[in-house]
């Protein structure tokens, strides 16, 4: 599933839980702090792995390095692609 679905999903659930319908500066509001939220936790998720890489290979730190870079990598698809959905 995209973050984008997530996103959406999201903001539909807050919808429905809420009792008074959202103007659309608030569901604008809703949707950044999703967003946000996502690539914060993209970003953690990113770290820990890429940790996890270099303690895992130890003396292979060549392996660990390369893991990283697509790793690092794959973030940065990742931030581009919800900075786009802005």
């Amino acid at each position: 599933m995209s973050l984008n679905t997530l996103t959406r999903n999201a903001v539909e659930q807050i919808r429905e839980s809420v009792g008074n319908p959202l103007s659309e500066t608030e569901i604008a509001a809703v949707t950044k702090i999703i967003d946000d939220a996502l690539i914060n936790a993209v970003n953690q998720s990113t770290k820990k792995c890429t940790d996890a890489a270099v303690v895992c290979c130890g003396h292979e730190a060549d392996l660990a390095h390369k893991i990283a870079e697509d790793v690092e990598r794959a973030r940065y698809a990742l931030i581009g692609n919800l900075m786009s959905m802005r």
